[in-house]
């Protein structure tokens, strides 16, 4: 196969044992004056690894927006509490790998635990409460094939002995 016809792929991730997994490759535009990846940056893709465990599904915001008003109607995501915490730096170049997990699933949120880590070692971890709401902005119920999805999710990862 010639470099002509090499189709081209965005990063993909993976779910394994309730857990999804995303590479994030560290670009000098992530990086402050001192060369370090800029703290902020770290909310960018413990968002990207997120959209990406739940791309395709019927949690994705493509599902949520196409929902009929005999069904209730459109609805999205807001972030209501997110809590980072730092444990080492990265630097242009650096491979990370970006993890999610789903630890609750209630009526009208979830909560996920996220990490991201370099050879193993822990760079970053975040808890994320996330809600959904209708196109009033007001907190609804998920959708009920949305909730499978975050249901199945949570089973995975309390039966890989991830959760208490």
């Amino acid at each position: 196969m010639t470099e002509a016809e090499q189709p081209i792929t965005p990063a993909i991730g993976a779910w394994q044992e309730g857990m999804f997994h995303f590479p994030i490759r560290i670009y000098y535009e992530d990086t402050d004056v001192g060369g370090m990846t800029y703290h902020g940056r770290y909310v960018s893709f413990f968002e990207r690894v997120r959209s990406e465990s739940i791309r395709g599904t019927s949690a994705d915001v493509d599902f949520l927006f196409a929902i009929p008003e005999s069904e209730g109607g459109a609805q999205t995501y807001v972030v209501s509490r997110l809590n980072i915490r730092y444990h080492r730096q990265s630097k242009v170049n650096d491979l990370l790998i970006g993890h999610s997990m789903v630890t609750k699933v209630r009526a009208a949120a979830v909560e996920v635990k996220q990490w991201i880590t370099r050879d193993g070692e822990m760079v970053a971890e975040a808890d994320v409460l996330v809600a959904v709401v209708g196109t009033n902005g007001r907190p609804t119920r998920w959708h009920p094939d949305a909730m499978k999805c975050w249901k199945s999710w949570y089973a995975a990862a309390k039966d890989a002995g991830h959760l208490d």
